[in-house]
């Protein structure tokens, strides 16, 4: 017990000084104010950087002037609606709130939760997060409520499946057994940037395929552990969680009849969406490729109907949903059940759209990787550098690819004039680009994770998500940095036409 209470009472010492910040809201407004200063001071100091993709000149920008004021006030809807998570979690909300409020998703996870063994559920539902960004940003949605209701059926604290869940969507972003649609951004700036030292390069978009998809394997056992050593033992006592009675029962007849019937409707939908993504479908791109196609650019819409179909039909055998009105009330109540983070978008919408508005992201990128390379470091320790680097960057610029655009023009040349091959710079960056992603107040789904906690207790804040992610991110950064020194080494392939050296 008290190795158990060493390893995890600086989380809760963390978890508590957090917490005693601000809410969530109101901290996102002290850091709004925050930027508003430091750019007005940024732009008295005539702080600037020269973007080395374009040539172009950054200069901080203050927002304390007459048109960034006009500009702060008309924008404030635009920021909102512009929000990346917030169309799509309002969306998925509707179909889940039909799916949990008819029972079917209890129903489901009973069946299937009894058919795994306990010692597996983590890891399994870890890997499927890890690989989840296949469907583009969906897994941060749909699945940490998920595995909330999982491990509540299983009479453990909700908060463990949000943590595990989530810290591997986002720590692992970058790690999938497919290729996804990141592939092919990223590949297409890589080949840009190495042309600047040799034209005749090209770099295809599995030249990480190798290295990611292993990645998902290690990744997903060290998130087990992570969550049974230091996320578990914080979180045993289920008393003032609503809904923490819930536990595995034996399904009804009528459940058993209805959950076949919601899988048949599951299975119908899916083979409407297997008939649009035969060459010639209307879920195709016109060229006829999957990435990019409608089916992943509509695959919110789709998992909204996944959920919702099966979620009617279920209700409508099991008695919940007797009229129209029945379903249209509980998809209502998805929707309600995140009010509070519908809440917190507006005020982060407004800090993340003002940081950009002044550049200082940018600044603060194109700084640090100047000095990273006037530093000399070659070799491993240079790359070990441009990975943590690719870590701070990654807190204050969000997007994957503006983020690469920035840099790959600066750090892929560099390491080709060192012998390194463009795709291992690419694995470099893209390491960098995951493993803070769940600590980033900038990244645009730490708010909805906040929300998804708040749903259990109201009292969780900005300390309580921080402490539950911190493990997470330090330990796939070092399983991460071990396998590419492993790699380095060995000179093994990063994927096809992916290699260590040139």
């Amino acid at each position: 017990m008290g190795t158990k209470a060493a390893k995890t009472s600086w989380l809760t010492r963390l978890e508590r000084a957090g917490n005693r910040l601000p809410d969530p809201a109101v901290l996102f407004i002290i850091m709004g104010i925050a930027i508003l200063v430091i750019s007005a001071v940024g732009e008295g100091l005539g702080w600037q950087v020269e973007n080395p993709a374009t040539g172009e000149l950054i200069i901080v920008t203050s927002l304390l002037t007459p048109d960034g004021i006009r500009k702060i006030v008309n924008s404030m809807l635009t920021n909102l609606s512009g929000f990346g998570p917030l169309p799509s979690v309002i969306l998925v909300m509707m179909g889940l709130g039909v799916a949990e409020g008819t029972g079917l998703l209890k129903a489901l996870l009973t069946k299937s939760v009894s058919k795994l063994p306990r010692s597996m559920v983590t890891v399994v539902l870890i890997f499927i997060a890890i690989s989840s960004n296949v469907a583009s940003d969906s897994g941060f949605i749909v699945l940490p409520p998920l595995a909330a209701l999982i491990f509540l059926s299983m009479g453990q604290h909700p908060f463990i499946g949000i943590a595990a869940t989530y810290g591997a969507v986002a720590a692992g972003f970058n790690a999938c057994i497919f290729l996804c649609t990141g592939d092919v951004l990223v590949a297409g700036m890589t080949e840009t940037a190495a042309h600047i030292i040799d034209p005749t390069v090209t770099v295809n978009p599995a030249v990480n395929y190798y290295f990611m998809a292993f990645s998902c394997f290690p990744l997903a056992f060290l998130g087990a552990w992570v969550t049974k050593k230091f996320v578990a033992p914080r979180y045993q006592d289920l008393s003032g969680i609503e809904a923490g009675d819930e536990k595995l029962e034996e399904l009804t007849p009528i459940q058993l009849k209805g959950l076949k019937r919601a899988g048949i409707a599951a299975l119908a939908v899916l083979a409407i969406i297997g008939i649009g993504i035969l060459p010639g479908g209307v879920l195709r791109d016109p060229s006829g490729t999957i990435i990019p196609s409608p089916l992943l650019n509509g695959m919110v819409f789709f998992m909204t109907v996944i959920f919702l179909v099966p979620g009617i039909v279920y209700g409508k055998t099991v008695g919940m949903i007797k009229k129209d009105s029945d379903a249209v009330r509980l998809a209502a109540g998805g929707v309600a059940s995140i009010s509070g983070f519908l809440v917190l978008a507006f005020v982060a919408s407004q800090f993340i759209a003002w940081f950009g508005w002044s550049n200082l992201g940018i600044f603060v990128a194109i700084s640090g990787a100047d000095a990273l390379q006037n530093i000399g470091l070659t070799g491993i320790p240079l790359a070990v550098g441009v990975v943590f680097l690719c870590c701070v960057i990654n807190i204050f610029i969000g997007s994957q690819t503006a983020k690469w655009a920035l840099i790959s023009s600066i750090f892929v040349p560099m390491l080709m004039l060192l012998g390194f091959d463009p795709a291992y710079t690419q694995v470099l960056y893209r390491i960098g680009d995951s493993v803070t992603n769940p600590i980033s107040p900038l990244f645009t789904y730490f708010p909805l994770m906040v929300g998804f906690l708040r749903k259990y207790d109201k009292k969780a804040g900005m300390g309580t998500a921080f402490s539950l992610m911190l493990p997470y991110s330090i330990s796939f950064l070092v399983i991460w940095l071990i396998m590419l020194v492993i790699w380095t080494v060995l000179g093994l392939p990063l994927g096809p036409g992916g290699n260590i050296w040139l």
